[in-house]
C-alpha cells in the first residue's frame, strides 16, 4: 500500500485531468458514426432523438465539457405514461478505454447528472445518465424532492423505482456497441444517495446489467427512509424553534467535543458514533437567556431524531440519526419544508391525497396503510424496496463497493450498516468478502464533505492520487478485471483552500483505523486497520 507522503493540491490534480483536451482530428469516422444514430430505435421502446458530434466539447446545463464527444439524447417509453429521458456521451474511438459507466442521481430528482458524466468522459469511459422518468419542475420550491410528477402516475413511480435505469442502461449499451462497432468490455455503475438505491435495484433485479458498482449512502428500503425523514421532521413541523441553525451548530459542536476522544485520538471527528451515547439533555440551558445551550424543545427534538422512527409498540421503522450528524439537520429536518424527499411523498405519491399533512402522520396506522398501497399491480414496497438477494450477481462474478459517511445527516449510516449485516448473514463473511465490501468514512457527511475523511472518488471528491489505493472507481476496475479486492482506501480531509490537511485509512468494515502510537496523527501511514474493541 502506497501512502500519502506530501500535501498535494486538489486543484492541481483537477487541472491535470484536463491535459490534452484539445480537439482531435476525426480520423476514425466519429462524426459520421455519431450522426448515423439519430432516429434509430436502439432497443425496444427506446429511440435516439438526436446524436451530435461535438469536436470542441460543449456545455450541458452549467457543466462545461472541454473534450470532444458524441452526445446522444434518447427516450424510452415502456408504457403510455412513461417518458424516460437519457443521455449517452461517447469519447472518440482513440480516447475510449473500452468500458462503459452508468451515473446515478440524487433525491427524487428528474434530471441527468452531467458532472459525473464529464468525470467519466475525461477518464475515457462511454457514459450514461437518466432522468429516472420525469423532469424536475423548475418552479417547485422543493426542487428534486418534489413529488408532483407521481400524483396519479403509477407507471412513473415504477419508472423512478427501478425501470428507468434498467431500460436506459440497456439502450446505452446498445448505443456503445453501435458507435464503436463492439460492446464495452466492462460495465460499471457509480452512484450515491438515491443513485445508491438504484444501484442496489440493478444488482439485485438485473444482475447482468453491470459488472461492478461503487455505491454509497444507499437507502435499501426507500419506504423506511421516508418513514425516517417524516419522523425526523415532526419536531420542526410542530414547533419551528425545535431545529434552528443555531441549535444544530451548538448540538454538533458540543456532541463532537464530548465524544471525540472515544477512539483514543482527539481530531474533531467521532470515529464510530455507536460509541457515543451522550444525552443531549447535558447541553440544555440551566437558566433563561443563557447562550451556547439548548432549549427543552430542542433537547426533545434531538432525542426524537436519535431514537429513530418507531411504532407505539416499539417496532423500529427506521434507525435513528447518529451523533455527529447534526450539522445537516436544519436543511433536512427544519426550514420551510421539513422532511426532504418525504415532504410530499405520502400525500402525492402514496396516499394520492393533496390534503394529507405529514405533521398528522400516524406511525402505527399510516405506516401499515402505506406499505399496503398498490402501485399498478404491485405493492409500494415491491416497487421501492430491495431484498437482500445478490445470488445471481455474485454467481456471475459481479463486484460491489459499498460506502457511507459516519456523519451523514440525510441517510443514517445505521441503515447501511444494517444492510451490510444482512448481506454478511446471508452469504457468510468469506463469500461476502468475495463480492461485496463496505467502507465507512469517519466524519464524512452525505456522500461527501464534513469534518472527517473523504475524497476517495465517486461522489466523495477527487482522490489525492490517481490509483486504486485512493480511488474506489479504479479499485473496482482492478477487482473486476484482476480479482484484486480493495482492503482499504486512503481518505483525506481537504480544507476550504483545497489543500489536503490530513489523510487516514478508510478500512473495510468492520475494521477501523487505529493510531499506532507514534508519528504524525495527520498521516495515514501512522494508522493500521484493526477490529474495534467491543462496545
Amino acid at each position: 500500500m502506497r501512502h500519502l507522503k506530501t500535501i498535494v493540491s486538489i486543484t492541481a490534480l483537477s487541472a491535470a485531468l484536463n491535459i490534452g483536451a484539445a480537439k482531435l482530428p476525426d480520423d476514425q469516422g466519429d462524426t459520421g458514426n455519431c450522426s448515423a444514430l439519430t432516429g434509430r430505435t436502439i432497443a425496444p421502446n427506446s429511440v435516439i432523438q438526436s446524436a451530435e458530434y461535438l469536436p470542441d466539447g460543449g456545455t450541458v446545463g452549467t457543466t462545461k465539457i472541454a473534450v470532444p464527444f458524441c452526445r446522444i439524447i434518447g427516450l424510452a417509453t415502456p408504457t403510455s405514461d412513461s417518458h424516460i429521458g437519457f443521455e449517452v456521451w461517447l469519447p472518440p474511438k482513440s480516447r475510449w478505454n473500452g468500458n462503459f459507466r452508468g451515473e446515478g442521481s440524487g433525491g427524487s430528482a428528474g434530471a441527468i447528472s452531467p458532472g459525473p458524466m464529464r468525470e467519466a468522459l475525461l477518464a475515457g469511459y462511454a457514459t450514461m445518465s437518466t432522468d429516472n422518468g420525469h423532469l424536475i419542475d423548475p418552479k417547485d420550491p422543493l426542487g428534486g424532492s418534489g413529488q408532483g410528477w407521481a400524483y396519479k402516475h403509477p407507471e412513473k413511480m415504477i419508472d423512478w423505482g427501478w425501470r428507468a435505469l434498467h431500460l436506459s442502461t440497456v439502450a446505452a449499451k446498445k448505443v456503445v456497441a453501435a458507435f464503436y462497432g463492439k460492446p464495452a468490455g466492462k460495465n460499471y455503475f457509480i452512484a450515491c444517495s438515491a443513485g445508491g438505491h438504484h444501484a442496489l435495484m440493478e444488482a439485485t433485479r438485473f444482475p447482468r446489467d453491470y459488472d461492478g458498482f461503487v455505491a454509497g449512502a444507499a437507502p435499501w428500503k426507500w419506504t423506511a427512509l421516508m418513514f425516517g425523514h417524516t419522523w425526523n421532521s415532526i419536531p420542526a413541523l410542530k414547533d419551528p424553534s425545535a431545529i434552528t441553525a443555531e441549535s444544530v451548530a451548538i448540538l454538533n459542536r458540543r456532541m463532537i467535543a464530548a465524544c471525540d476522544k472515544l477512539d483514543g485520538l482527539e481530531d474533531g471527528v467521532i470515529a464510530d458514533p455507536r460509541r457515543c451515547t451522550v444525552d443531549p439533555a447535558q447541553f440544555q440551558c440551566s437558566e433563561a437567556g443563557k447562550s451556547d445551550c439548548l432549549t427543552p424543545v430542542q433537547v426533545a427534538a434531538a432525542r426524537h431524531i436519535y431514537a429513530g422512527a418507531v411504532k407505539s409498540d416499539g417496532t423500529q421503522l427506521m434507525p435513528g440519526q447518529v451523533r455527529g450528524s447534526e450539522a445537516g439537520w436544519l436543511a433536512q429536518n427544519g426550514g420551510p419544508t421539513p422532511g426532504g424527499s418525504s415532504s410530499e411523498f405520502w400525500k402525492l405519491t402514496v396516499f394520492q391525497d393533496p390534503e394529507f399533512r405529514n405533521v398528522n402522520f400516524d406511525f402505527d396506522k399510516d405506516s401499515e396503510r402505506a406499505l399496503k398501497t398498490k402501485v399498478s399491480h404491485s405493492t409500494l414496497a415491491e416497487v421501492y424496496d430491495q431484498k437482500v438477494d445478490f445470488d445471481q450477481f455474485r454467481k456471475r462474478g459481479g463486484k460491489f463497493i459499498f460506502f457511507q459517511g459516519w456523519a451523514d445527516s440525510v441517510i443514517t449510516p445505521m441503515m447501511d450498516v444494517d444492510f451490510y449485516t444482512r448481506v454478511a448473514a446471508r452469504y457468510g463473511q468469506a463469500r461476502t468478502d468475495d463480492f461485496f465490501r463496505f467502507f465507512l468514512l469517519p466524519g464524512m457527511g452525505h456522500c461527501g464533505g464534513g469534518p472527517g475523511f473523504s475524497h476517495i472518488g465517486g461522489a466523495t471528491g477527487t482522490p489525492v492520487k490517481d490509483d486504486p489505493d485512493h480511488d474506489m472507481v479504479k479499485a473496482l476496475d482492478l477487482w473486476v478485471t484482476k480479482n484484486q479486492p480493495p482492503s482499504l482506501f486512503i481518505g483525506a480531509h481537504v480544507s476550504d483552500a483545497k489543500e489536503v490537511t490530513a489523510t487516514r485509512p478508510i478500512c473495510r468494515y468492520p475494521l477501523e483505523a487505529a493510531y499506532i502510537g507514534r508519528g504524525d496523527t495527520k498521516r495515514a501511514e501512522n494508522f493500521t486497520c484493526r477490529a474495534p474493541a467491543k462496545m
